[in-house]
């Protein structure tokens, strides 16, 4: 089954701050500095699925224990499985750590975000992320942004290889030529077929998180392609 998802924060640099929370999240603790129990509390509460937490983009800057126990407190409390990052030259020390405490800790994943659309990043590739993968089987999987995504990775024949390696999406659109990214994923002037992909992703039942990961602009098209991916995957409107 295809779980569609909003990627949601807390705090001062929320981009989707409303009182009207979807069932599906993926919280978005870009900043270390956002992350509050009582936010968790309050998701518990109200019954809120967080498929999926996008790990603070500094993460590979702080101690890899400090951030090992903030997922764990995240699992205690919501019990989410899948923990995004973005690589960076500490990667390779991170998931050397994360794998070495594996039988200390529950059954969480890392996800490696592929990152081609800065190129001085490295394991920015899908084909990169999925040699790592391949070495900790078990351990590691990969979320493919395709706002980060060359188009070759599209084709239908390669996707096939990649997908069973891949349980998060994140799902936006990107125009390379005005530098812009994390657009509506049916935008008009998006380089991306991305409409082809989803039909493609239901079409050999793949099975994980679609996350709809938009720049703070598009925000008036988040809810409507939600909505409009709920129904057209699922059968389901969570939200008016």
């Amino acid at each position: 089954m295809i779980q569609v998802s909003i990627s949601y924060g807390f705090g001062e640099d929320n981009r989707y701050n409303s009182e009207n929370i979807p069932k599906n999240i993926q919280l978005a603790l870009y900043k270390y500095e956002m992350f509050s129990e009582t936010d968790l509390d309050m998701l518990a509460q109200n019954n809120i699925n967080v498929n999926v937490v996008h790990l603070p983009l500094d993460t590979l800057k702080r101690p890899p224990e400090i951030i090992v126990d903030l997922m764990s407190k995240i699992w205690t409390k919501l019990g989410t499985q899948k923990f995004v990052v973005h690589p960076n030259k500490k990667i390779e020390e991170f998931i050397y750590y994360f794998v070495s405490r594996w039988a200390c800790y529950p059954p969480y994943k890392l996800c490696i975000e592929n990152f081609q659309w800065r190129k001085k990043k490295v394991l920015r590739s899908p084909l990169e992320i999925m040699d790592w993968i391949m070495r900790f089987p078990g351990h590691l999987q990969m979320c493919l942004d395709t706002s980060h995504t060359e188009e070759i990775w599209f084709d239908h024949k390669i996707l096939y290889t990649l997908l069973k390696y891949i349980s998060v999406i994140h799902l936006s659109n990107r125009n390379y030529s005005q530098r812009k990214q994390h657009m509506p994923f049916n935008t008009g002037t998006g380089d991306i077929n991305l409409m082809s992909f989803v039909n493609h992703l239901k079409f050999i039942n793949w099975s994980g998180d679609l996350v709809l990961e938009y720049m703070p602009e598009y925000r008036d098209k988040l809810y409507k392609n939600y909505n409009f991916l709920q129904e057209h995957l699922n059968g389901q409107r969570n939200i008016d």
